[in-house]
């Protein structure tokens, strides 16, 4: 079950208010959430439009929740600092410094042009490879072939 932290939207017409849900990603937006974590109303000042339970936000991320975007960039804005989990991949990024490589060559991805052409060069090779083959053939059947014809004295 993949579970989301995203906003759950209530209040009337032209006068929203947002819930802070854990809901599982294929419910609808105010579906059926399994724990509510918070509230935001923009119409509010910015101190007093968010309350979240960052606790709760937290132990859900731990068990493996998503983030919204959405939901990321306004915790960011209000200033609630969340920990998120950082992944092996992210922690051997950035131990990498990444920069150049040792050679000093930057990475350029290869054109279609130049995809193109590399296909034809192999090509060409394979080609060549296997006329070597048949000529190799030919001449061992060749040098096979007088020596079962050798005339009888």
């Amino acid at each position: 079950m993949a579970v989301c932290i995203r906003l759950s939207r209530f209040g009337r017409l032209h006068r929203p208010f947002f819930r802070i849900v854990a809901i599982d990603r294929r419910n609808a937006r105010e579906g059926l959430s399994n724990e509510v974590l918070g509230t935001y109303d923009p119409a509010l000042e910015d101190g007093k439009a968010m309350s979240v339970k960052t606790d709760r936000v937290e132990a859900w991320i731990a068990q493996g929740a998503i983030l919204s975007d959405a939901l990321r960039s306004l915790f960011k804005h209000h200033g609630i600092a969340v920990k998120l989990p950082v992944s092996a991949k992210l922690k051997a990024k950035a131990k990498d410094k990444g920069g150049p490589k040792k050679d000093g060559k930057k990475f350029v991805p290869a054109t279609r042009r130049a995809k193109k052409k590399h296909e034809l060069k192999l090509k060409n090779e394979r080609k060549v490879k296997s006329a070597a083959e048949a000529a190799k053939a030919a001449e061992a059947k060749a040098a096979a072939a007088p020596a079962a014809e050798a005339p009888k004295a």
